[in-house]
């Protein structure tokens, strides 16, 4: 049950689900993953990644390196890397970073040291949708030509560089953290010195930290104020041959483990990692709300619950990919739950707060926003269910959704699921290995309109 490629169902039908137990894998971090690929594809010589994630960013990630002139060879120790040497690039490539965002603004920092290059995807009603124009401002800051769509500087994008590269940048950082993380890639690639200067807030300060110390292993200096607003890059910098070792997927293990607490539940799971879940942070929020979590070893944990839930608010900057999981999770707490901080999680693969509450809204489930929030009103009792909704070609939504339908009296279909292989090919398969009831629905009739 792996859901993506060409031959995917159209939707999935998730059924009530009493309780769950077992034990199963997280997937590895697309984030780590996808910068491990980016570093090493840079890096003359051999590189070595363990425990590459398998999902569909980290495939657009290893294609578009292959453009560049990297090649990757899997066996069963891990994936070795030959990389490139930039400099000697002096051809058009187009990329296409399918529906990722980290893939495509990765990319085009690394194309501001490139001659001539074009981004393109066939997602127009999603990534295609989503605004460019903090990073090509920053960029046309450096002496780098770009050319985009409207306003929003939205896709297709065409850049060109002379290498002629500025020392000094301003970035936004407001809507994503992955336009500075562009720019520090930029600098590490530059024959200059670069100093970056964030205009505002960093929205998610971990992924900028997974960024720098990806970077730092391959041998980049790359230096920060105690503010951490201003950032250096050193153009003697060079890289060098590393191995990475990647830790689990942030989005989906926080939805392992809400959909393991909203259950009566006695589940295992291995090769945790909490840097990315805001070291702490959504595993203090399970605790709080009445989970029992207790780990075996660092990087295994097992997962108790009986089901009853406290309401608890959440400051999502802390963790940003776990908020559609944690709000799914308060649908069934008892009393009013609030996420906090979280404007920025409506620049994702979809606007995680009112597309996600339009299907909220289907279901019966009540909820608020702000520019900034989401108010969940939680119901122990569960709900009727027997909808259709759409997970906005959003893993993070269908996943979220997938934990309310468990719970529902009558079945919740989710249309064009195969969505969830942007991080979790594997997810479906896996719940249902610990008892969840998921089923692929066989249907070619037209799309309700409520979806």
């Amino acid at each position: 049950m792996k859901y993506y490629g060409n031959n995917h169902p159209p939707f999935i039908e998730i059924n009530k689900t009493k309780s769950i137990n077992g034990s199963i894998t997280l997937p590895a971090s697309k984030s780590s993953s996808t910068r491990a690929i980016l570093t090493a594809s840079l890096t003359e010589g051999t590189s070595k990644i363990n425990n590459m994630a398998s999902g569909n960013n980290t495939t657009a990630m290893k294609l578009n390196c292959s453009r560049l002139g990297a090649s990757f060879n899997n066996d069963i120790t891990g994936t070795t890397v030959k990389g490139i040497d930039i400099r000697k690039i002096d051809k058009k490539i187009i990329f296409n970073p399918g529906n990722s965002g980290v893939v495509l603004r990765l990319l085009m920092g690394v194309s501001g040291y490139l001659p001539d290059t074009e981004f393109i995807t066939e997602y127009r009603h999603s990534l295609g949708t989503r605004s460019q124009s903090e990073m090509v401002n920053a960029l046309k800051l450096l002496n780098i030509q770009c050319t985009a769509v409207g306003p929003d500087s939205l896709l297709p994008i065409s850049m060109k560089s002379n290498r002629n590269i500025g020392n000094y940048t301003e970035i936004s950082c407001r809507k994503s953290s992955q336009f500075l993380s562009g720019l520090l890639y930029l600098g590490a690639i530059s024959e200059r010195d670069l100093q970056i200067k964030v205009t505002d807030t960093i929205t998610a300060p971990s992924m900028v930290h997974t960024t720098i110390n990806n970077l730092r292993k391959a041998g980049i200096n790359i230096e920060y104020d105690d503010k951490f607003r201003n950032f250096f890059t050193t153009g003697k910098s060079r890289f060098i041959p590393s191995e990475f070792s990647v830790g689990a997927d942030p989005a989906s293990t926080a939805a392992i483990l809400a959909l393991c607490a909203s259950l009566n539940s006695d589940v295992t799971l291995n090769g945790f990692f909490e840097e990315e879940l805001g070291n702490g942070a959504v595993v203090d929020y399970l605790i709080n709300s009445g989970t029992k979590i207790s780990f075996i070893k660092e990087d295994c944990l097992n997962i108790r619950s009986d089901g009853c839930l406290k309401a608890q608010d959440f400051d999502g900057s802390l963790a940003p990919d776990a908020v559609p999981a944690l709000a799914a999770l308060a649908a069934f707490a008892d009393g009013k739950s609030v996420f906090y901080n979280i404007e920025h999680i409506r620049y994702k693969e979809s606007d995680r707060i009112s597309d996600f509450r339009r299907e909220l809204d289907k279901i019966g489930i009540r909820s608020e926003e702000k520019l900034d929030q989401l108010m969940i009103y939680g119901n122990p009792y569960g709900y009727k269910g027997g909808v259709i909704v759409d997970g906005h070609y959003d893993h993070g939504l269908i996943m979220a959704l997938t934990t309310i339908g468990l719970h529902c009296d009558e079945p919740l279909i989710i249309s064009e699921p195969y969505h969830v292989g942007q991080t979790y090919p594997e997810y479906f398969a896996e719940i249902s290995t610990l008892g969840a009831n998921v089923n692929e629905l066989k249907y070619s009739g037209p799309i309700p309109e409520d979806v």
